[in-house]
């Protein structure tokens, strides 16, 4: 019997201490799990500062003529060890989605989060040396429509070319109340069909009360007024020109939204920014305009 209770004894005692072990290490591993915790999080509020602090180191608009100056500097580049890496990202296209691990790796952390943060409707295309002398990317007017990517010993710039060199047929409509531009060229270099459409538009109210909501109500009388005009001269290009490769709308971001509405469904359509005074420039000026590139030193 005395054999049997000090048996039993050792058992308690055994486990009372594998419970004690137990709690011993299920409190050292919440420790390790609330240090690993404070840990992620400060690494991701230094990655988060440090992403803050990145900036390009360049941002400029390359019109047509200038782009092709650009890609014969680029086609002059060599390197015997075959490390220029060219990407063409289509639009909402990461480089994640493009490169392989491997490649995606040899492409610096600050490259890959500056490029991310670009998101243009057209896509881009990355030209960068892996010793970061060159580290660029380019916006063109026209979308990228397929992905691609090639690390050799020069940059892959025909498929851009291709792409600036087609004869594309485009309707451009830059759009403001009061005074907008409707243009169509059938090839992409000269405006076939170009117009000019101007309406009397109360400018901005800036005083208060009863005598600004009536203002106002006058205001947008007027931009309806204009927009009808627009919409005229609009349908009647359309409707003589049945097929056309993208529409370009620059301008007023409220008034494109009307304008969205009235285009056919099946037109690629590319908003470009609203800097484009139609006051102050011609249809040349502004088919140059929409043509140019954007270029992002990184």
């Amino acid at each position: 019997m005395r054999s049997a209770k000090n048996q039993l004894e050792k058992k308690e005692t055994l486990a009372r201490q594998a419970v004690a072990d137990r709690q011993e290490a299920e409190v050292l591993l919440n420790q390790e799990r609330i240090r690993t915790q404070t840990l992620s999080h400060e690494l991701e509020a230094i990655r988060t500062e440090s992403e803050g602090k990145l900036k390009f180191r360049g941002i400029e608009t390359l019109s047509p003529q200038a782009v092709q100056a650009y890609l014969s500097k680029l086609k002059s580049f060599h390197a015997s060890a075959g490390d220029l890496l060219t990407v063409y990202l289509p639009p909402d296209t990461r480089l994640s989605g493009v490169l392989s691990e491997k490649v995606l790796e040899l492409v610096g952390e600050e490259t890959r989060t500056l490029l991310d943060r670009l998101d243009p409707e057209t896509g881009l295309v990355l030209f960068y040396d892996l010793h970061r002398m060159v580290c660029e990317a380019i916006a063109p007017p026209i979308p990228i429509n397929s992905p691609a990517w090639q690390l050799g010993h020069s940059f892959e710039v025909s498929l851009l070319e291709e792409n600036l060199s087609k004869d594309y047929r485009m309707l451009v409509l830059v759009l403001h109340a009061g005074e907008s531009f409707i243009g169509f060229a059938p090839d992409g270099r000269v405006f076939e069909i170009d117009e000019l459409i101007r309406s009397s538009v109360k400018e901005k109210h800036s005083k208060g009360g009863f005598s600004q909501r009536r203002f106002e109500r006058l205001r947008e009388e007027d931009i309806a007024h204009h927009m009808d005009k627009v919409v005229e001269a609009l349908d009647k290009v359309l409707e003589e020109n049945k097929f056309i490769d993208y529409v370009f709308l620059s301008g007023d971001f409220q008034l494109i939204g009307e304008v969205r509405k009235r285009l056919p469904l099946n037109l690629e359509i590319i908003e470009k920014p609203s800097d484009i005074r139609v006051e102050k420039t011609d249809g040349e000026d502004i088919l140059r305009t929409v043509l140019s590139s954007r270029r992002y030193l990184l």
